[in-house]
């Protein structure tokens, strides 16, 4: 994987995701992989799940990744990679059946239904402190996607989707060319996309070869 840019001091959307991704909770993350897995069964990946396809069920990654959209539009709200845990919202607090999840053809996921993950937790209560840290990390990544999504500036946009894309290792680069990363996560047109990412490539801004990402040079903080 190519090194990420340095950030510079005034790039608050940089600064902001590199501080996020450093807080992932990697090790509450194993203990409670660790603790369901014995309970969970492991799941075809093929098709889209919902999370309350047999009621509130937790996902266990623990290889490959997956994308989280959201069921009216599609929109595809966030992308982790393993070692992960998610469904744990639901499962505290079951707001309804409003997204679905999507794994990559190599991903393995093991599913635990809510009621068995509700009796490891009581058997196991220390367990809760890790869950409420994977929540914490989850609403922090919210926190990043509004930064760069809830403005009026579609630049922003996709200078933070860039930035994104950037992070992920070169197979899932490869995979995925930049028009449909940008265009799968947020609501831009595919005009605008397509207007903004020449600019960048012809100005030495962003390399790129066939549509997938090489490296970024550097993104000027203003379009």
């Amino acid at each position: 994987m190519t090194t990420p840019t340095a950030p510079r001091p005034d790039d608050n959307f940089q600064l902001t995701l590199n501080k996020i991704l450093a807080l992932k909770p990697q090790e509450s993350i194993q203990r409670l992989l660790d603790a369901l897995h014995p309970v969970a069964e492991q799941m075809v990946v093929r098709r889209p799940r919902s999370f309350h396809k047999n009621g509130p069920e937790i996902y266990l990654l623990t290889e490959g990744h997956f994308w989280l959209h959201r069921k009216q539009d599609n929109l595809e709200l966030s992308m982790a990679a393993a070692p992960h845990i998610f469904g744990l919202a639901e499962l505290v607090l079951p707001f309804g059946d409003t997204t679905y999840v999507r794994f990559a053809p190599e991903s393995d996921v093991f599913v635990v239904s809510g009621q068995k993950a509700q009796n490891v937790f009581h058997h196991q209560p220390y367990l809760w402190e890790d869950v409420t840290k994977v929540l914490a990390f989850h609403l922090h990544f919210s926190t990043w996607r509004d930064l760069h999504l809830l403005n009026d500036s579609a630049y922003d946009t996709v200078r933070g989707k860039l930035l994104e894309l950037e992070k992920q290792n070169d197979a899932f680069r490869q995979d995925n060319s930049i028009l449909n990363y940008i265009l799968s996560t947020t609501k831009l047109s595919r005009s605008t996309v397509l207007r903004i990412l020449k600019d960048l490539t012809e100005g030495g801004y962003v390399e790129a070869q066939r549509g997938k990402l090489v490296s970024i040079v550097h993104l000027p903080l203003r379009y």
